[in-house]
């Protein structure tokens, strides 16, 4: 019955390799990073970036934004993003070495994958003395939920639920060096936590190493579940730099997180006896780094009422080449991504007509790090996003305002060509036996409010 346990290894082994390659080509932003925290940085389509918030959500995009903050001040924030995702495809069997390879995989082909997600973000300033700013903000920078919610759709043994949870902790401080130059600081610790479920073709490798004997492809199939989480920790450093009273200029650099999910890999559903024994939990692994950033940005005062700003952010995936997953017992897995770095670029306006409101604007183009459509995930797929925004802040007293913000992102439609499920070289088999190709019609709206007050 051991010769039968590579097969298991494999099945298992592809699920934890995606606990974050569920995150490739996300609607959101870049993969599956979050940019979706600061309602009043969304209302320019986030160009005003590291340039300087005008309330404590500066903290994430550039500490040192804390130097235009007098006093003590608290943001809340709640991003409603809706995501409106159809799929219609088709998979098939692939380097099995048989003439199976080309038969299709039964399945349904058309699927809804419309889901609302929340993300929310807080963040808290002090002013110390003239000089010296305290802050702290807690945020999700990475994360995403997709559920294809059908056991017998095509693309079964690639993806069902896919889940990320990220929570940031970034204590940070800003020190003014004189009235045109300010430099920041933060630490941050990420908690990560995942879930990721697939199927698993065991009647496929029961026929294989019966020389088709026993089983069958796709007629014992179990049902594998994978949890992981960790904690990682970095930093973000930046500075402000105010030439004259209508400029300043923002540069902020975010560090890559080293992370190492521990997690459980649970099998269940095989009736085979030959297969029914797999059935349980192996202990896995796997390591990852989330990718560094720099963001670049400039704001323009145009006299009294109107300001215009622009951003450039590089994100460093190409650190993103591959996903390593080892098994306790030996097992191995490799999930390819071979991502590309990406850019994303905006530029905003703002208007304020009096004392009360300001509005908002803002176009911006993100980039997919995806390199080509046989290398994109379905685990919450994405392309190309142009974003188009508007916002507005109410000042409802001289220390209590709300802003508010709308987006809509109008996404490439992806493509999935020949996608395989995974890399196994731990019994041989280095190349996934089930493709997958397809398009998706997507696209996603955000609402979003913000509570700002200033306490002292």
């Amino acid at each position: 019955m051991a010769k039968h346990r590579p097969v298991v290894h494999h099945l298992r082994t592809y699920g934890i390799a995606g606990l974050l390659a569920l995150g490739s080509g996300s609607a959101f932003a870049s993969s599956f990073a979050l940019i979706e925290q600061s309602v009043s940085g969304m209302g320019t389509a986030y160009a005003v970036g590291s340039s300087g918030i005008d309330d404590a959500s500066t903290i994430y995009f550039n500490p040192a934004g804390m130097s235009r903050l007098h006093g003590s001040h608290l943001s809340g924030g709640l991003q409603i993003v809706d995501l409106k995702t159809d799929f219609k495809g088709s998979a098939e069997y692939a380097n099995t070495g048989t003439p199976l390879d080309g038969a299709s995989i039964d399945g349904k082909k058309k699927l809804d994958l419309d889901t609302t997600e929340l993300v929310p973000s807080g963040y808290i300033s002090h002013q110390y003395s003239d000089k010296v700013w305290f802050g702290l903000g807690i945020n999700a920078p990475f994360g995403l939920k997709t559920d294809y919610s059908k056991k017998n759709w095509v693309g079964r043994y690639h993806a069902i639920k896919s889940e990320l949870l990220t929570v940031n902790i970034n204590p940070s401080m800003a020190f003014k060096f004189n009235d045109n130059v300010t430099f920041g600081f933060g630490l941050s610790a990420m908690y990560a936590d995942g879930e990721l479920t697939n199927m698993a073709d065991g009647g496929l490798g029961l026929w294989k190493q019966s020389g088709g004997q026993l089983g069958g492809p796709g007629l014992d199939d179990g049902f594998v579940k994978l949890t992981g989480d960790d904690w990682g920790y970095g930093f973000n450093a930046g500075i402000l730099f105010e030439p004259t009273q209508n400029a300043r200029i923002g540069l902020h650099y975010r560090s890559e997180i080293d992370l190492t999910l521990d997690g459980d890999a649970k099998v269940s559903g095989f009736s085979h006896p030959l297969l029914a024994e797999e059935n349980g939990k192996t202990d896995a692994t796997l390591s990852i780094t989330l990718p560094d950033n720099v963001s670049l940005s400039g704001h323009y005062n145009l006299g009294s009422q109107w300001a215009i700003m622009g951003d450039v952010t590089w994100t460093n995936w190409s650190d993103v080449d591959t996903l390593n997953t080892k098994l306790k017992g030996g097992g191995r897995s490799v999930s390819v991504w071979d991502y590309d770095d990406s850019f994303r670029y905006a530029i905003g306006a703002e208007f304020t007509p009096g004392r009360t409101w300001t509005f908002r604007t803002g176009v911006a183009y993100d980039e997919t790090p995806v390199p080509k459509d046989s290398l994109r995930s379905p685990r919450v797929p994405g392309n190309d996003r142009t974003w188009v925004t508007l916002g507005l802040t109410y000042r409802h007293t001289p220390n209590l305002t709300f802003d508010f913000g709308y987006a809509h992102i109008f996404v490439d439609d992806p493509k999935l060509k020949g996608v395989v499920d995974n890399h196994d070289p731990s019994d041989g088999q280095t190349t996934g036996v089930h493709s997958l190709s397809g398009e998706y019609d997507a696209s996603v709206d955000i609402l979003s409010a913000q509570v700002n007050w200033k306490f002292r």
